[in-house]
C-alpha cells in the first residue's frame, strides 16, 4: 500500500491549487457531511448517479422511527437509533454497503437515521461518491479504495441494505495491516450539486506534483525529505528500495554543482 506520507515531511511539500475544478482536472477533495447544505442538491445536476442509486423521495407523512422494540417481519425496530434486520444490527453512523437496482455493484453510505413510512422501514444515508461517479472522474493519484465524503442525502428502504462497511480517515487506513473488501478510505468532500470539491488545495509530492496515493510506493529523498514515486525519477521500485541513501534528481544535481564550486575554489588557491 505504499509508504507512509504524513507528519513534518508532509508539510514541507507543495500545494496543489483547485482552481482546474471546473474543468474537471483537479484532484477531488474534501472532510465531512454538510447536512446544512442538502437543500442545495439538485436531483437532475449530480452526473449519472442518483438514477442508478435506490433512494426514496421524502414525504411529509413519514412517521420518525420512535423507540421501543417493534418487529416488522425480520426487521427489528430497537429504537430511533438502531434496527436489527435479520441478524445484522445497524445503527446511526454505521458506514454501509446499498444494494443497487441493475448492477451488481454496491454503493457506500453513512447512515444519519431511520423512520418508518407506513409498513416500511428506512435509512436515511449521507452517501460516499467513488472517484468515477463525480464530475472531474478518476485520476492516477485515487486509490483503489478511496471514497468522497458528500453532500447527497436519500432515504432508502432499509432492505437495500447489505451490509456494514467501513470508512477510515486516511491516517487510520494507513495504518491497517491487511485491507478487506469492505474497507475504504475518505479524506475529501465532494460538493455533488456544484461538482465541486474540498479542500482547495492538499499536500501534492513527487517530480508529478500529484497528491498521495497510498496504492502507490514511494521513496523519501534523504536530501529534501520529499517523496517521489521511482517512476517519475527514472527507477523501478526494486531499484529505489536497493540504495541505501536515495537522493532525488533535483538533489544531485545541486550536489553536483556544490562539488564543482569547491573544486574551482580549490584550484584558486
Amino acid at each position: 500500500r505504499g509508504v507512509d506520507v504524513r507528519g513534518a515531511r508532509a508539510r514541507r511539500a507543495r500545494r496543489w491549487a483547485m482552481s482546474r475544478t471546473a474543468r474537471g482536472d483537479a484532484p477531488c477533495a474534501g472532510g465531512g457531511s454538510d447536512e446544512d447544505d442538502e437543500d442545495d442538491v439538485g436531483v437532475d445536476e449530480v452526473v449519472d448517479v442518483k438514477r442508478r442509486r435506490t433512494h426514496v423521495d421524502d414525504a411529509d407523512d413519514a412517521d420518525d422511527v420512535v423507540a421501543g422494540e417493534e418487529s416488522d417481519g425480520k426487521i427489528v425496530v430497537r429504537d430511533a437509533s438502531r434496527i436489527t434486520i435479520g441478524s445484522d444490527a445497524f445503527q446511526v453512523s454505521d458506514a454501509v454497503l446499498v444494494k443497487a437496482p441493475g448492477t451488481a455493484e454496491r454503493y457506500v453510505g453513512k447512515i444519519c437515521a431511520f423512520k418508518r413510512r407506513g409498513t416500511r422501514v428506512e435509512a436515511r444515508l449521507c452517501w460516499y461518491y467513488r472517484p468515477q461517479e463525480t464530475r472531474g472522474g478518476r485520476k492516477r493519484f485515487h486509490g483503489v479504495k478511496e471514497l468522497f465524503s458528500s453532500d447527497h442525502y436519500d432515504w432508502v428502504d432499509v432492505n437495500t441494505i447489505d451490509a456494514k462497511c467501513n470508512v477510515y480517515p486516511l491516517k487510520d487506513y494507513q495504518k491497517l495491516k491487511a485491507v478487506g473488501e469492505g474497507d475504504f478510505y475518505a479524506r475529501f468532500l465532494y460538493r455533488s450539486s456544484r461538482g465541486e470539491f474540498r479542500p482547495e488545495a492538499v499536500p501534492v509530492f513527487c517530480a508529478c506534483s500529484e497528491p498521495y496515493n497510498p496504492d502507490r510506493f514511494m521513496v523519501e529523498c534523504e536530501e529534501c525529505e520529499d517523496w517521489f514515486h521511482p517512476e517519475c525519477v527514472g527507477h523501478t521500485q526494486a531499484s529505489a528500495a536497493s540504495v541505501k541513501r536515495f537522493t532525488c534528481p533535483q538533489c544531485v544535481v545541486v550536489q553536483r554543482e556544490k562539488a564543482l564550486g569547491l573544486d574551482i575554489k580549490d584550484e584558486h588557491l
